[in-house]
């Protein structure tokens, strides 16, 4: 019986690791994640966390995605939208709107601090366009571990690479 359990559980593993795997094929761009991070898949994409199975991932998580949009308004518009959207769905304690031009071209970053469930967190969320797409990153941690996986979190940005 005891094997019979282990083989299940090997089974729903693997099961898990290829569905996640086939997530990150399919998008149609690239990162490299550090060594003691994991990918996971959440809410229709693939995140990543330096946390142990079992944790609460969420308490820190990179988040990288390509909006599906029918109709796209002009990127600074959608930006702007975003943002809104954002400001009345979380509870903001501080927040600062940046653009800055780099190897994407002109981007949109939002550092924020907010609480959620009686915890406080901070965030780095980056809005991209490449090649008329919309692109979400998104590096959000409980406060107190913020600065300790910030260096691996803007790696994962800096690593990303678009799919010709």
């Amino acid at each position: 019986m005891f094997l019979i359990l282990i083989s299940f559980n090997c089974e729903s593993t693997k099961k898990n690791i290829s569905e996640t795997q086939n997530w990150i094929n399919s998008q149609n761009f690239t990162v490299i994640k550090p060594q003691n991070w994991r990918a996971i898949k959440h809410h229709g994409y693939v995140g990543y966390t330096p946390f142990k199975k079992g944790d609460n991932f969420f308490n820190n998580l990179v988040s990288i995605f390509q909006f599906k949009l029918k109709e796209k308004p002009k990127f600074e518009e959608f930006v702007e939208d975003q943002i809104k959207l954002f400001e009345k769905t979380l509870n903001i304690s501080s927040q600062e709107i940046l653009t800055e031009k780099n190897d994407f071209g002109n981007i949109y970053i939002l550092n924020s601090e907010t609480t959620w469930n009686g915890k406080e967190y901070k965030q780095k969320t980056i809005y991209i366009e490449h090649k008329g797409e919309y692109y979400y990153y998104n590096y959000s941690s409980l406060k107190e571990y913020y600065t300790k996986y910030y260096d691996d979190a803007i790696s994962i940005f800096q690593s990303i690479k678009f799919k010709l």
